[in-house]
């Protein structure tokens, strides 16, 4: 039997209501979460939670499943999602959410829509968070124009309020084909809906730009961000304009970025020098061939 079908038939006739989540007693509390530091403490607490009775809250089984998503075990968190419903625990939007998260990181987005469907026909109102996690699952598996397709939908038809969360996975699908000029298009969009930007979405931009050897328009968006926004960068921005420059073999201008990361109180990681390194070398090989 396929996911899909395991679901549906796993979802029939399992609806919230207030007396369960109230009458839930489980005296699993916040603490008990905390110390979860790897996936068997996580599947040992859910063997003790499935043993109780009263089950506990879909609050509770949802905190949960999002610990081991938050681990990265996407597939366990897939199957402990699979055993609620099989224990007869009610799923909400946040549960389903997670769900439909994991089969996105799982390269599984037609189950991820599978599972959409199954809260329309559960009348389980989808929220930006199921949204996003169904377009980020298009864009890790390169089906851009799919990507844009249901966002423009989802805008047109008011399914969600798009947030900064989902403006910027559809920016990063749009600079991972290095269509930087719809990016760009899709930041105005998001100071026109009163959605605040955040250092994430300029910095995908800025690190496209900066791959396509756009370094002007990198750091005239990098101006604008510091000087306009007031949003301050990192050093994933920093390092984005980094390899801009070195790219160019501007090393000078490198340099300078670099001595402004230290003065900002930004610490230099490894990925920062490896950028410098990398530059380097490739700027004696071309400097090679060019004898040859």
């Amino acid at each position: 039997m396929n996911l899909t079908n395991y679901l549906l038939i796993k979802f029939r006739g399992h609806f919230i209501t207030k007396s369960f989540l109230l009458h839930s007693n489980f005296s699993t509390n916040r603490s008990m979460f905390h110390k979860i530091t790897n996936l068997n403490d996580a599947l040992n607490l859910f063997d003790e939670m499935s043993h109780a009775r009263p089950l506990p809250s879909v609050v509770k089984f949802t905190q949960l499943l999002h610990l081991v998503t938050k681990m990265k075990h996407f597939s366990s968190s897939l199957h402990l999602f699979n055993q609620m419903c099989s224990l007869g625990v009610p799923v909400n939007e946040y549960s389903m959410s997670i769900a439909i998260k994991c089969c996105s990181h799982l390269y599984r987005t037609k189950d991820g829509f599978a599972l959409l469907g199954c809260c329309f026909r559960r009348v389980i109102p989808p929220n930006v968070y199921i949204f996003s996690a169904l377009l980020d699952g298009l864009v890790l598996e390169d089906k851009i124009l799919e990507a844009e397709n249901l966002f423009k939908k989802l805008v047109k038809q008011k399914l969600c309020e798009p947030n900064v969360v989902m403006y910027n996975t559809m920016i990063k699908g749009l600079c991972k084909f290095s269509n930087n000029v719809t990016a760009l298009a899709l930041l105005r969009l998001t100071e026109q809906e009163n959605c605040k930007p955040s250092i994430v979405t300029y910095s995908t931009i800025i690190d496209s730009l900066c791959k396509d050897k756009m370094t002007h328009d990198a750091f005239k968006l990098f101006k604008e961000m510091v000087s306009d926004k007031g949003i301050l960068p990192d050093v994933i921005t920093y390092n984005s304009l980094i390899r801009g420059l070195c790219s160019l073999g501007s090393w000078d201008e490198a340099s300078k970025l670099l001595k402004e990361m230290e003065d900002e109180k930004i610490s230099p990681v490894l990925q920062t020098f490896n950028v410098l390194v990398v530059g380097y070398f490739s700027v004696i090989d071309k400097y090679f061939r060019v004898l040859d």
